[in-house]
């Protein structure tokens, strides 16, 4: 083979090899960036999936807070008539009625004990009076500084639970569940139920503990 031949072979050859490495640069590039993006993905992914978890938890936390709240108002439930907005007193321990308090479905009130006041320090009984309604899908619980409010006195507001609709009560007693209060005294349960965006469809059951009745003072 004579010398022009082989120098046109070998020209050939390092064209070939330079060629071959190209593609694979480019191939390895193209492998990277589809790494790259599928990493991406599943970082994204991770974050969101946290984020969801959290929320939920924080959800779960504000639901078990709520529960917590209306278990211990209803538990401490006297029996004494409720007097709102300087109104004359109402002739129930339990009043619920849809738009009371201003809510936009149901809204409940009631007078509790138990709310501390060590040596009558204040300037207030230990009896509170305590509402439950939803405003913008929030359902919040009021409390009043005294047991009878004055005319235009505003509560104290707790946002306890987002997303809330569809709020409804029922009272056990003479033997079976029913969709009206009794005409005196307490009913021995109320079942709760209401609907949220987070966790569906809500139900308690809550407890009165049998009490005397408290003088209107």
């Amino acid at each position: 083979m004579s010398r022009e031949a082989k120098v046109m072979i070998n020209q050939r050859s390092q064209s070939s090899q330079q060629g071959f490495t190209l593609i694979e640069m480019l191939l390895s590039l193209a492998i990277f960036a589809m790494l790259g993006v599928a990493t991406y993905s599943v970082l994204n992914n991770t974050i969101s999936n946290k984020e969801q978890i959290e929320a939920q938890s924080a959800q779960l936390t504000h639901l078990q807070r709520a529960m917590m709240f209306i278990e211990n108002d209803f538990q401490q439930v006297v029996q004494r008539k409720i007097r709102l907005n300087g109104e004359p007193p109402i002739d129930k321990y339990f009043v619920a009625e849809p738009y009371l308090l201003d809510s936009e479905d149901i809204g409940f009130a009631f007078i509790r004990d138990g709310w501390i006041n060590p040596v009558m320090i204040l300037p207030r009984s230990e009896l509170q009076a305590v509402g439950y309604r939803v405003v913008e899908g929030v359902l919040q619980r009021l409390y009043f500084n005294y047991v009878d409010s004055d005319r235009g006195e505003e509560p104290r507001i707790q946002d306890l639970i987002e997303g809330v609709s569809e709020l409804k009560l029922q009272y056990f007693y003479d033997n079976e569940w029913q969709e009206d209060l009794p005409d005196d005294g307490l009913p021995l349960l109320v079942r709760l139920t209401f609907l949220t965006e987070a966790f569906g469809e809500i139900e308690r059951v809550f407890a009165f503990i049998e009490e005397t009745e408290v003088d209107q003072g």
